[in-house]
């Protein structure tokens, strides 16, 4: 299992006397750098890699397939964001993805490709060699392959005509065949995480003694819980040592999928597989923008450069046509924004009212005046329904406002704030506006 280089940040976070603050950045929980919690994470390595899926699993969403200028458009973006590899697109013709990666070479990409896929189904039948020849010889750096079987088979734990010797056996086969062609094999497991962990670690095991590079663990159905993904992929790294590469991926159907990604990395697995905005099948996977964040921040290096993810997120966006829910982490449009001062409390850092400085990310933190302030109590602390917030920018400002004037203030801040169709706040210069527009009405 290579490591290379933490980034800056995970370097400072882990030689400082306070990792979990970095000032100006974020401020995160203590509690895991206690003793007892170091040694739950004992297994995580201090480097992660990741390997990006939007091409791939963007192709799963339904009705929002990109096309060839945008997937193009991506893998540059992608290229230049720190992934350790990019996942090529596997829903479209062979032809095509063939296409892709010669544009790619074209284009100068130096971020290795992978190739998802063939599917490898036990016992080996007919010509399955000439199979993932095709795949071969589509030029990607890595060849991901499936091992697939019946759903009938994982529920019995291969107690009917399939064995589980089958399986080793196919596995031990096609993976030596694999690594022949001189390409970096990482094969997966199909239902990884809803297979009882002895038949998984038997299986990967297989794949790890048979010369893969990397073994593909599945949370296909986006299912599993932080615990259970912590101790299966502890279970499955010793299985497959340290030598041998631990990718995981994980789908979002619970919401879950960034706190697995976690587990994962606490575990011991070292490469994450995520999408841009966890764009995917159903309810997508693990969000690249969170994850790295996320990572980073509790001194995990990732390699990614955290200041172009919010770009990354808004072309990746558009290229799919997708919408987004205004609190969406990173890149929405109400992550970065507070009403009034929001959990400032009187300090000017950005991390004391948002879960990570926006401007680690590529983005400003925006304070604004919206229906809470201008109609409602300002703070569930607040002692009364006055709006004290208002008062205070206009001293601040030197506004001499009377109180029939702030009145008018609060009435024209009140009707822009609800005509105002597409957002409804007012941003700081705008409120300063309205209330000059009223002090000066009255001087003429």
């Amino acid at each position: 299992m290579s490591e290379r280089p933490r980034s800056d940040d995970a370097s400072a976070a882990a030689g400082s006397a306070m990792p979990w603050h970095r000032p100006g950045k974020w401020l995160v929980n203590p509690a895991y750098w206690d003793a007892e919690v170091q040694a739950e994470r004992a297994a995580a390595p201090q480097r992660v890699h990741f390997i990006d899926c939007t091409l791939s699993e963007g192709d799963d969403c339904v009705g929002h397939q990109p096309n060839w200028n945008t997937r193009l458009g991506m893998i540059e973006r992608l290229d230049a964001i720190g992934l350790g590899e990019i996942t090529m697109p596997s829903h479209v013709t062979f032809g095509e993805e063939r296409d892709l990666i010669k544009a790619c070479r074209r284009m100068g990409v130096k971020t290795r490709l992978v190739a998802k896929g063939p599917g490898v189904v036990p016992p080996l039948r007919g010509d399955w060699r000439s199979i993932i020849d095709r795949h071969v010889d589509m030029g990607t750096e890595v060849i991901s392959p499936i091992v697939k079987w019946s759903y009938a088979d994982t529920l019995s734990d291969f107690t009917g005509a399939l064995s589980k010797s089958a399986v080793v056996e196919a596995i031990g086969e096609s993976v030596g065949y694999m690594k022949r062609h001189r390409v970096r094999v990482v094969p997966w497991m199909v239902d990884s995480m809803r297979s009882p962990v002895d038949t998984a670690c038997l299986f990967f095991k297989a794949m790890a003694e048979a010369g893969a590079d990397g073994v593909y663990i599945v949370d296909s159905r986006g299912n599993s819980a932080p615990l259970a993904t912590r101790h299966y992929i502890r279970r499955v790294r010793a299985a497959v040592g340290e030598k041998c590469d631990v990718y995981v991926q994980h789908h979002n159907d619970l919401g879950v999928a960034t706190a697995n990604a976690m587990a994962d990395v606490e575990g011991g697995a070292n490469w994450i597989d995520a999408s841009v905005l966890g764009i995917g099948d159903r309810g997508g996977c693990v969000a690249l923008e969170e994850a790295a964040v996320l990572f980073e921040m509790y001194g995990i290096a990732t390699g990614i450069k955290l200041d172009a993810l919010y770009d990354l997120c808004r072309y990746v966006q558009t290229a799919y046509g997708v919408q987004l829910p205004p609190w969406k982490p990173i890149a929405g449009a109400n992550w970065n924004k507070e009403e009034g001062w929001g959990h400032l409390d009187g300090s000017t850092a950005a991390e004391a009212t948002v879960g990570v400085s926006p401007k680690v990310v590529g983005r400003d933190f925006e304070a604004v005046i919206g229906t809470k302030i201008l109609f409602g109590r300002e703070r569930s602390s607040a002692h009364t329904d006055a709006p004290l917030f208002l008062r205070e920018l206009l001293h601040q400002w030197n506004i001499p406002a009377t109180e029939d004037q702030f009145q008018v203030i609060l009435l024209r801040a009140r009707a822009a704030v609800a005509t105002t169709h597409d957002r409804h706040y007012l941003t700081f210069d705008e409120f300063r506006s309205i209330s000059e527009g009223v002090i000066l009405a009255g001087r003429g």
